[in-house]
């Protein structure tokens, strides 16, 4: 009898031995098969937000409702690969705006538009038998139509700006897509033949940090301990008026709960008194700390208008170049000699590149960008996005040109 029970128990356990594996292979089969019905479930194309217009000084409503539609139709000739018609295994978010508040006189009308990837999630089926979308994706990319900041940062604030323009590092071109230079991720196109760019003199560019640093200057010497004591002395009388005013509204109501705010306030006031009075002191920590920075700002603007003052009229029209290397050769930012290793040359956008007798409203540039992100590296989409960016009909969207 054991024996007989000892081999129903080995034959049960062989039997599932060999239906594990099966098991196994029968889930791998189905996430295997629910992989590839995914990637083949047709996506579609969603507005992530209604269209934008931001009206400007020299374009109307109208004018800017009219760049949407040359957006549609740029938006339409990109989509012309096979993998975005229709999507497949994902849907596209797209977002796209006009902004004329910051256009120049005479200049067409930027358009932006964001592209979005959403995948889908093999593990949730909806109630119709489609799977679900599992959030937003990947960038895609994006596509600028009238700007000429493609391939740069726009209007870098670390370089800032003067009355004439903003400025900007001249992109570094990187190769060539399809007969349009590239910068980076980013391809522009356009049928202009004047240049995009004009270069910005080392005497603007020095100006503009000298200005920039005498108002850090100002602003360091207005927070030094004898200042902001002064400033809080000057506010005294000011204070206790409002807070007496605080404590008279509410006495009121409730004269205890009034008598200890008031006492609390004039305690605080004392006591803020005592510790700025001591920061202020000669020889406090406080107080040495401050000079230090005071000296070392003094000693930039100081520096500043020397290099200035320094440069003959022909070096001062020269185009300007700021340093960018991570050498320590030079300060970042700081205006080198033409030719200098790790120099980048400064411009600004030529006022007369585009074509002003177009409306406003026509694609006079196209900026194509493709996302290579970290964030969009690390998707399971992101090899699809690579594939989208090879397969685009460059023709198609330059046909849209004007």
């Amino acid at each position: 009898m054991k024996l007989f029970r000892w081999f129903i128990a080995a034959s049960a356990c062989l039997f599932l031995l060999g239906f594990i594996p099966c098991l196994r292979a029968g889930q791998e089969s189905n996430d295997s098969s629910a992989q590839q019905e995914l990637q083949k479930q047709v996506g579609k194309f969603v507005q992530g937000q209604p269209p934008g217009t931001m009206p400007g000084r020299y374009h109307t409503a109208a004018d800017l409702k009219r760049a949407l539609q040359t957006a549609d139709a740029v938006f339409a000739a990109y989509c012309r690969t096979p993998l975005l018609n229709p999507p497949r295994g994902f849907d596209v978010v797209h977002n796209v705006n006009a902004d004329d508040r910051s256009t120049p006189r005479g200049w067409p009308i930027p358009v932006g538009m964001g592209l979005i990837l959403v995948g889908y999630d093999s593990g949730h089926r909806l109630p119709n038998g489609r799977f679900a979308s599992e959030g937003e994706g990947p960038v895609l990319g994006g596509i600028s139509i009238n700007t000429l900041d493609c391939g740069s940062s726009s209007a870098e604030t670390d370089l800032g700006r003067d009355e004439k323009s903003d400025f900007y590092y001249l992109p570094q071109q990187t190769g060539l897509v399809h007969g349009w230079p590239q910068a980076g991720g980013k391809i522009f196109m356009t049928k202009r033949t004047q240049p995009r760019w004009l270069p910005v003199s080392a005497e603007r560019v020095l100006n503009v940090q000298i200005e920039k640093a005498r108002k850090v200057q100002k602003d360091v010497d207005a927070a030094s301990p004898q200042n902001a004591y002064a400033q809080w002395q000057a506010g005294h009388a000011d204070r206790l008026r409002q807070y007496q005013e605080t404590h008279d509204q509410l006495a009121k109501t409730n004269k205890q709960q009034a008598d200890q705010m008031l006492q609390t306030l004039l305690e605080s006031e004392k006591q803020t008194g005592k510790m700025m009075a001591s920061m202020a002191q000669q020889g406090s920590d406080m107080n040495k700390m401050a000079g230090q920075y005071q000296a070392s700002t003094g000693k930039s603007l100081h520096a500043l208008e020397a290099q200035l003052n320094s440069l003959s009229p022909a070096q001062k029209a020269a185009p300007a170049y700021v340093y960018q290397g991570a050498d320590g050769a030079f300060g970042v930012g700081q205006v080198v000699p033409p030719g200098t290793p790790g120099a980048v040359a400064v411009v600004y956008p030529n006022p007369d590149f585009f074509d002003r007798t177009l409306p406003a409203w026509e694609a006079q540039s196209v900026c194509i960008g493709v996302s290579t992100g970290p964030n969009s590296q690390r998707s399971p989409l992101y090899p699809t996005i690579q594939n989208i960016w090879k397969s685009l009909d460059w023709d198609a969207i330059a046909q849209v040109l004007k």
